[in-house]
């Protein structure tokens, strides 16, 4: 970073702590900055947000008017909070992603392999990659949590996450001690203060029993649920046929039997019962089908969580986002892990669809990072500006663009995030 652009940081930074302080004073707060990017109306040149009590009073422009009590935050855009639908904080020790990618039943391997060798426990893990994610300007995150994680230990104050219980069972005998874990978890992160939801891993490691179990669980306690779904051909190759690399990986685990799983399923099946569910997201959904994409654009409630730069890794074929949100579907954005990717910033993944885009799509783009991120994780009065709704921003430090156009100030290649503190 240059010193013109670290000074116009940390100039940012005093700014809006100075505006935080007041806020959470509940005195009424105006911000200014070049432009403001509500999602739900068109960019506004000298934008205005009118603050009280921590709510958004007013979004409108200057337009040519001063307003000497605003703190002015300059060069910059603010958004509404950027949102990480879909991550794995706990691998933030991971310097590059897994490799070999493919085939993808080893790298799962490779990857426990090393989950195995690791000595810190999954909770300091995850408060790293908490860190790491709000130092890339991400506000929210739906962060799926294993092993010893507990709550307590991972939220950062500048923040809000919502929990993701991973919950993995085969076996009969499993669906007892996972429905406590996932009852356990919610509890634990109500009393913690942490947004507590379900993930019943994959197709491939959750008995149908068992994920019926979770999905009525979801729907009783009305938390938000997510399933990696359509991620592979090996896993559809395993729903339909019972073959393929992931049964000799679970053959190899000990854990697959012929009548685990029945043969002739596809994602659909698993589509359906989260029909009902207030909130739900599959991870990926690389591998959908036309009926598929036609069945979420029925069910807006279901959203697809798209993970760019993780589904380049893996080399998988071209990713019918496009399709999805044509037909009516939600589509968000996530990071993944580092096991598959090499950062936790939201606003890489944009850059990147916007560079694999060539910029015609910047609109759609923004809503992935936030409107349609925060429906994924059950969070529908955030993810936009407008009155009534509570400030979560996110904060772009604009590029030196020589174009007026908003667009191309928002997503110039030197434009970065800053990190926003959580309004408590």
């Amino acid at each position: 970073m240059s010193d013109r652009s670290r000074n116009a940081s940390q100039r940012i930074s005093s700014l809006w702590q100075a505006a935080r302080v007041a806020i959470q004073a509940g005195r009424q707060v105006r911000l200014t900055a070049r432009w403001v990017f509500p999602v739900c109306t068109a960019p506004i040149e000298n934008g205005l947000l009118e603050i009280e009590n921590g709510r958004i009073q007013a979004v409108e422009s200057l337009a040519g008017r001063s307003c000497a009590a605003a703190i002015d935050l300059g060069h910059c855009a603010i958004l509404p909070a950027l949102v990480n639908a879909h991550a794995h904080l706990e691998f933030s020790d991971r310097t590059s992603p897994v490799q070999p990618a493919t085939p993808f039943a080893d790298w799962i391997q490779t990857l426990m392999a090393w989950r195995r060798s690791r000595t810190e426990s999954i909770s300091v893990l995850a408060a790293r990659g908490a860190e790491q994610s709000a130092r890339s300007g991400t506000t929210i995150v739906g962060d799926i949590v294993t092993g010893d994680w507990t709550p307590a230990t991972v939220v950062p104050a500048y923040s809000r996450l919502l929990a993701f219980r991973e919950l993995i069972g085969l076996q009969p005998e499993q669906r007892s001690s996972q429905m406590e874990l996932a009852k356990n978890h919610i509890t634990a992160c109500r009393q913690a203060g942490v947004l507590p939801a379900l993930s019943p891993h994959a197709s491939f490691s959750v008995a149908p029993e068992l994920f019926g179990s979770l999905v009525q669980l979801a729907t009783e306690e009305c938390v938000p649920l997510c399933l990696h779904l359509a991620e592979t051909r090996a896993e559809l190759e395993l729903l339909k046929n019972g073959s393929g690399e992931l049964v000799d990986m679970l053959n190899g685990f000990g854990l697959w039997r012929d009548d685990l799983i029945p043969r002739g399923l596809c994602p659909l099946d698993y589509l359906q019962p989260l029909a009902d569910l207030p909130a739900a997201a599959i991870a990926h959904g690389n591998y959908l089908s036309a009926e598929e994409i036609q069945f979420l654009a029925r069910h807006p409630n279901i959203t697809t969580v798209y993970c760019p730069r993780t589904h380049h890794f893996f080399g998988h074929r071209e990713h019918p986002w496009r399709q999805l949100i044509q037909a009516g579907a939600v589509v968000a954005l996530g990071t993944d892990g580092r096991s598959s990717n090499p950062d936790y910033s939201l606003w890489s993944e944009v850059q990147f669809l916007d560079q694999e885009t060539r910029g015609t799509v910047r609109p759609t783009l923004l809503e992935m990072a936030t409107r349609s991120g925060a429906a994924a994780l059950g969070l529908p009065s955030l993810g936009f500006l407008q009155p009534g709704t509570a400030l979560e921003p996110a904060l772009i430090r604009l590029g030196d663009s020589p174009s007026p156009d908003p667009w191309e100030q928002l997503f110039h290649a030197d434009s970065r995030p800053e990190p926003v503190p959580r309004q408590s």
